[in-house]
């Protein structure tokens, strides 16, 4: 029977995108969502089986993604296609209309990244009219962002990581996908 510490089982969770703080599995196996062994004293801490790792990953993961999917590496547990799976979370969390934050996007601005790139007037304008149009529901144009990527047109577009300020992250990823699927 293979055991895993606290640390160990933290660094898979963290490996699949399933959590980013080491508390976050203290809690969730003192509070049995995840099946531990407790510990007997304070300096053995908890363990826990591979069998209840892979039932706990099993239910965090998205559900077209079952345990077939997941194999063994040495003592990891690496999880295939980890960019679908990221995707299908983010999708699943936009879906509930959960947000970091919005970009709000202005045609002035957006009009110094079409220059920057030589970009037609043309494709300026195709750009500004999607960006109305996926704004529908506001006054302003504005686009909402959580973690690496933002909704556009009901795709999910990641933020484009070679600009320093995230307005240009989210303008330029818009541009290039306006005029890709043009």
């Amino acid at each position: 029977m293979q055991l895993y510490t606290v640390q160990e089982v933290f660094e898979i969770l963290k490996e699949n995108k399933i959590t980013s703080n080491i508390e976050s599995v203290r809690r969730w196996l003192r509070e049995g969502s995840i099946d531990g062994i407790p510990p007997v004293s304070r300096k053995e801490g908890w363990k826990v089986t591979k069998e209840a790792l892979d039932c706990f990953l099993a239910d965090r993961l998205p559900s077209s993604f079952a345990t077939n999917d997941v194999k063994e590496d040495n003592e990891m547990i690496v999880v295939l296609n980890k960019e679908q799976i990221r995707a299908e979370m983010w999708m699943e969390l936009a879906q509930k209309n959960i947000w970091e934050g919005y970009v709000e996007i202005k045609k002035t601005r957006l009009n110094e990244c079409i220059q920057h790139r030589r970009y037609s007037k043309q494709l300026e304008e195709r750009v500004w009219e999607r960006c109305v149009a996926n704004s529908s529901s506001y006054k302003k144009a504005r686009v909402s962002y959580l973690l690496e990527a933002f909704s556009f047109e009901g795709n999910r577009l990641l933020l484009d990581r070679r600009f320093e300020s995230l307005e240009e992250q989210v303008l330029f990823a818009i541009i290039e996908y306006v005029r890709t699927k043009s």
